[in-house]
C-alpha cells in the first residue's frame, strides 16, 4: 500500500517539473496538479483510517468500566454493618443505595491506552504524544511527543512550542514552519494522551494513587479504586485541587443525571472518601426502597446550626426513595428510637413537617382500593369482567343481548351477589337468565353487583347425579366453566343453588335437580331435562308443587299438592313451577332394555339373539336353527354374567384373605413359612385375583329332553352365554400328571388307566382329592390310589383331575381351605379352555 503512494507522489512530481521550474519561488502548481494532491491527501487520511481500524484490540481506547451490566451478573455482596442495623428493626430491610454503581475494572493499566482520533480544540499539554505524516518531497512519518517544556522537535525543522496550543493551533504552527520547504504537507494527528496521577484515598477497596489519562473522571478513578465500600460516603466525596476543595454528591448524578457531578481530572488532583454520614431507610410501597444517606449541611460562617436541625421532609424522603407506588391509599409511618433503646412509631399527615433525622425509618404502607362505581360479570360470558354502573344501571343493559351468553347457558337461572349495607354481609339474588332477553324481567343494579352466568355444565357438578345422568350422553361446550372453575372456593353460592332447585323424574332424557328463578314453568323445566322421553305420557305429568291452590294457580293457596296435568289439555306454559317443586313423567310403556344373549358352537346359526322377558333355553335354540348332527348337548357350557361376578368374588376374597395369613404367618414365632412356601402362596394369591371366572350352571340343553320336561328348561338371563361341544371320543387328563393330554375313549378304560397313560401323577399331585369332571358339569371324586382303586365307567367327554397337593401350604390357619381352592382353579381352568377351544 505505502509503495502504492510513493508510485504516485513520484509521477506527480515528474508532471509538474515544468510548472515548477517556470515558477520563480516555486509555489505556482497548476489546476490539475491541485486536484492531484487533493486526491492523493484523501488516499493517505483514508489509508490512515484503515491502519486504525486494523490496529488489535489491546490498542484501542477502552474507557474505564461502569456499572452497566444487569446485576444478573454481579456477585451478591454480604449486608453490612448498617444493613445488619436495619434488618434488625423491619421484616423487608433495604439495601444501601448507590453502592451498585461500581465495577471493578477488567485491566488496571488502561490509561496508557491510545485515544485514537480526538477534536481539533484540544488543547496539547506536555507528555501528549503526536503522528505527523509529511507528503510531497518529505515523505516520512513519526510520533512525536510533547517534552516537559511544551517543545516538540521534528527532525529538519525548528522546535515547535505546542503547550497550551489546540491540536489546529499547532497543525497551522507546522505549516508555517514548512513554507520554506517546497511541495510538502503535513498531516498532524493525537496518538496518544498525557497521563496524570490522582491520589484516591478513604473507603474505598483500593485506596492509592491511579495513573489516568486527562479525560478520565470522577466515577473512572472511582472504578479504578473498585467502588466506594459501604461505610464510605456517597454525598460528600472531596476532590482536592491546587489546595481548594470541591464536595462532590454522587446522589445528585444517581437521582437527577446532574452532567457537572463527574468532574474531568486533572494530574496532582485528590479524591478524598469521607465516612458516611446520618442515614434513614424507606421500605414498603415506594419506587426505589433502601437506605439513603442523608446530604449533610455545612454550618455558617457564625457557627449557627443548620435550618431544620439537620432533619428532613417526608417530601424529601419520598423524592430520594422514588416516590410512592400508587398516590392513594397510602398510610406513613415514622420509626424511631429513643435514647432508652424504645423503638416508637408515629403516622406521619404532613409531608413538609421536618420530622427525619439519622436512624429513623419511613415505612408506607399502602392499603386495598375500594372499587365503586362498577358492577362485574362472571361465569359463562363471551365478555366477563368489570363494567361502568353508569352506563349499565339495569340488568337489561347489562346482558344487551345474547351474544354475550356462553354457547352452554343455563338459562333458568342466575345469581346476583349484592353486598347489604345495614347487615354488612352479602346476599344471593336469584335471575331469570331467560325472561331477560324476552323483556320480561328486569331490575336495577347496584354498586358493587356480581352477576353470576352459570352453564349446564356448572349445574351438572352441583348436582352429582345429573353429572351420572349426562356424562357418557352429552358433549360439554368448549369454553364452558365446570364447576371447580366457577363454583369451586364458593360453598354458598352453590349452597343457594341448591336450595332453589326442582326435582325432575321419571321419563325425561335428562332427570335430576335443576335450580329455577321467578316465572319458571312446566315446559322450561322439561326442556332443560332434555325434553320428554319416547316412552313419555303426556297425559300424565305429577306435579307437587306449593303454586297449586282451590283454583289452579289462583292466589288462595292451600299449600303443597299434587296435581295431573294432561299436557292435550293444559299448556305447559301455562304451569308455574317453584323451588322445592318435583315433575315427575310417567311412562306409557316400558321401553324394551338391550338384552342378548349368545350361543355358539354346534347350532346352524351361532351369534348374539335379543330376548324378551319368558325366553327359555329350547326358545334360544329353536332361533338358533337347532343342533347340528355333531353336538352334544351333554356338554354344554352355560355361563351366566351373576355367577361370573359371583365366582370372581370368592377368587378375589381367597386370595384377600391368603395373603392376611401369609403376612401373620411370617409374623408369628413358629412355624415360619420358607422362602418357597411364601413364593409359592404369593403365586397362588396373584393366579386368584387375576382368574377369569366361568360362572357355569348345569343345565338341560337336549331339545328331545325340554320338550318331554319342560320344568327342566331354564330362564334366560341378559348376559347368559352357551357353548354347544361336537360329540367328543376323547377323554382328558389335567392337572399334577406328567403329561397331560386327550386320550381315545374306549369303554373298558378305567380312570387309573387313562392317568397311567398319561405319564402318571406328579411330585405335587394330592391322589387322596383325584375327581372326574362330567361333560354336563358334573363331578364325582375317584379312588386312584394302588391300595384303595375302584374302577368306574369313565364317559367321553369328562376330564379326570388330579389337583395339586396342598401340603405345602400347612403353615398357614385354615390350610384345609386350600385344597378345595385349587380344585376350584382346576376346573375353572378347564371350562376357559372348552370356552377357547
Amino acid at each position: 500500500m505505502r509503495f502504492k503512494y510513493i508510485l504516485l507522489f513520484f509521477c506527480v512530481s515528474l508532471c509538474a517539473l515544468p510548472s515548477f521550474a517556470q515558477s520563480p519561488a516555486g509555489q505556482s502548481y497548476t489546476p490539475w496538479m491541485d486536484e492531484t494532491l487533493q486526491d492523493f491527501k484523501r488516499d493517505l487520511d483514508a489509508h490512515n483510517d484503515e491502519l486504525q481500524s486494523q490496529k488489535p484490540k489491546e490498542h484501542k481506547q477502552q474507557p474505564l468500566t461502569r456499572n452497566t451490566e444487569t446485576k444478573s451478573h454481579q456477585v451478591e455482596s454480604p449486608p453490612s454493618v448498617i444493613e445488619k442495623l436495619y434488618e434488625q428493626r423491619i421484616l423487608d430491610a433495604p439495601k444501601q443505595y448507590g453502592y451498585d454503581l461500581f465495577t471493578p475494572p477488567s485491566d488496571t493499566n488502561q490509561s496508557n491506552i491510545p485515544m485514537g482520533a480526538v477534536q481539533d480544540d484540544y488543547i496539547l499539554g506536555a507528555g501528549d504524544t503526536l503522528t505527523i505524516a509529511f507528503t510531497g518531497q518529505r515523505t516520512d512519518r513519526a510520533t512525536y511527543t510533547i517534552d516537559s517544556r511544551g517543545m516538540v522537535f521534528i527532525d529538519d525543522l525548528p522546535p515547535i512550542s505546542a503547550l497550551g496550543l489546540s491540536i489546529s493551533d499547532f497543525r497551522k504552527a507546522l505549516d508555517f514552519q514548512l513554507q520554506s520547504t517546497h511541495n510538502t504537507n503535513a498531516y498532524v494527528s493525537l496518538d496518544a494522551v498525557r497521563q496524570i496521577s490522582v491520589l484516591v484515598v478513604g473507603n474505598v477497596k483500593k485506596p492509592g494513587r491511579k495513573t489516568l489519562n486527562m479525560f478520565h473522571t470522577v466515577l473512572d478513578a472511582l472504578n479504578m479504586s473498585h467502588g466506594i465500600k459501604k461505610d464510605g460516603s456517597l454525598r460528600n466525596i472531596k476532590l482536592v485541587r491546587n489546595g481548594r476543595s470541591t464536595r462532590i454528591d454522587l446522589y445528585s448524578l444517581l437521582m437527577h443525571g446532574a452532567p457537572h457531578v463527574d468532574m474531568a481530572l486533572k494530574d496532582g488532583d485528590r479524591l478524598i472518601i469521607p465516612p458516611i454520614g446520618p442515614t434513614i431507610a424507606v421500605s414498603g410501597a415506594v419506587k426505589r426502597p433502601g437506605i439513603y444517606e442523608m446530604k449533610q449541611n455545612l454550618q455558617t460562617m457564625h457557627g449557627h446550626p443548620p435550618e431544620n436541625g439537620g432533619k428532613l421532609t417526608m417530601n424529601e424522603v419520598l423524592t430520594m426513595a422514588g416516590g410512592t407506588l400508587s398516590p392513594t391509599q397510602n398510610r406513613f409511618l415514622k420509626l424511631e428510637q429513643s435514647s432508652d433503646g424504645n423503638e416508637h412509631i408515629k403516622q406521619i399527615t404532613n409531608v413538609m413537617a421536618p420530622e427525619f433525622s439519622s436512624n429513623t425509618i419511613l415505612s408506607v404502607i399502602h392499603g386495598t382500593a375500594k372499587k365503586t362505581g362498577q358492577v362485574e360479570l362472571i361465569g359463562h360470558t363471551t365478555r366477563p369482567g368489570l363494567y361502568d354502573l353508569d352506563t349499565n344501571k339495569t340488568l337489561s343493559a347489562l346482558l344487551e343481548n345474547d351474544n354475550i351468553l356462553g354457547s352452554d347457558i343455563y338459562p333458568l337461572f342466575g345469581v346476583i351477589e349484592r353486598y347489604n349495607k345495614e347487615q354488612l354481609g352479602t346476599s344471593f339474588i336469584s335471575v331469570p337468565i331467560r325472561l331477560v332477553f324476552k323483556n320480561e324481567f328486569d331490575m336495577i343494579l347496584q354498586d358493587n353487583d356480581t352477576l353470576y352466568l352459570l352453564s349446564n355444565n356448572d349445574i351438572s357438578y352441583t348436582y352429582i347425579d345429573n353429572y351420572e345422568n349426562i356424562k357418557n350422553t352429552e358433549k360439554v361446550a368448549q369454553g364452558s366453566n365446570s364447576s371447580n372453575v366457577l363454583l369451586e372456593g364458593l360453598p354458598e353460592l352453590k349452597k343457594f343453588i341448591k336450595e332453589h332447585s326442582t326435582h325432575v323424574r321419571g321419563a325425561v332424557r335428562r332427570p335430576g335437580k335443576y335450580p329455577v328463578a321467578e316465572g319458571t314453568t312446566l315446559e322450561n323445566i322439561l326442556s332443560v331435562a332434555g325434553g320428554l322421553s319416547l316412552e313419555a305420557n303426556k297425559q300424565s305429568i305429577e306435579v307437587t308443587s306449593k303454586n297449586f291452590g282451590n283454583d289452579h294457580q289462583s292466589n288462595e293457596r292451600s299449600g303443597t299438592q299434587r296435581t295431573i296435568i294432561d299436557l292435550s289439555k293444559t299448556h305447559a306454559a301455562n304451569v308455574l313451577i317453584s323451588a322445592g317443586d318435583t315433575v315427575r313423567v310417567n311412562q306409557k310403556f316400558r321401553k324394551m332394555d338391550e338384552k342378548t344373549v349368545l350361543i355358539v358352537g354346534e347350532v346352524l346359526h351361532p351369534g348374539e339373539y335379543d330376548i324378551l322377558a319368558g325366553d327359555k333355553v329350547s326358545d334360544l335354540i329353536h332361533r338358533a336353527g337347532g343342533l347340528t348332527e355333531q353336538a352334544y348337548p351333554n356338554g354344554a357350557i352355560f355361563s351366566r354374567e351373576t355367577e361370573r361376578k359371583a365366582e370372581e368374588m370368592r377368587f378375589r376374597a381367597a386370595a384377600h384373605q391368603m395373603e392376611q395369613r401369609l403376612a401373620n404367618a411370617i409374623e408369628s414365632d413358629k412355624n415360619k413359612p420358607s422362602a418357597t412356601q411364601i413364593e409359592m402362596v404369593r403365586d397362588l394369591a396373584d393366579e386368584l385375583a387375576n382368574i377369569q371366572a366361568v360362572g357355569r350352571i348345569t343345565v338341560e340343553t337336549n331339545p328331545a329332553v325340554l320338550s318331554t320336561s319342560p320344568e327342566l328348561d331354564m330362564y334366560l338371563e341378559k348376559g347368559d352365554r352357551i357353548y354347544i361341544p361336537k360329540r367328543p371320543l376323547t377323554v382328558r387328563v389335567s392337572g399334577e400328571i406328567l403329561s397331560p393330554a386327550s386320550l381315545q375313549f374306549r369303554k373298558n378304560k378305567d380312570p387309573l388307566d387313562y392317568i397311567h397313560e398319561a405319564g402318571g401323577f406328579t411330585y405335587h399331585a394330592d391322589k387322596d382329592r383325584t375327581f372326574v369332571l362330567y361333560p354336563d358339569g358334573s363331578a364325582e371324586p375317584l379312588k386312584v390310589s394302588s391300595w384303595n382303586h375302584n374302577p368306574i365307567f369313565i364317559p367321553p367327554g369328562s376330564t379326570i383331575i388330579v389337583p395339586r397337593d396342598p401340603k405345602p401350604f400347612d403353615f398357614m390357619e385354615s390350610a384345609k381351605d386350600v385344597g378345595q381352592i385349587l380344585s376350584n382353579l382346576a376346573i375353572t381352568s378347564v371350562f376357559i379352555d372348552d370356552i377357547r377351544d
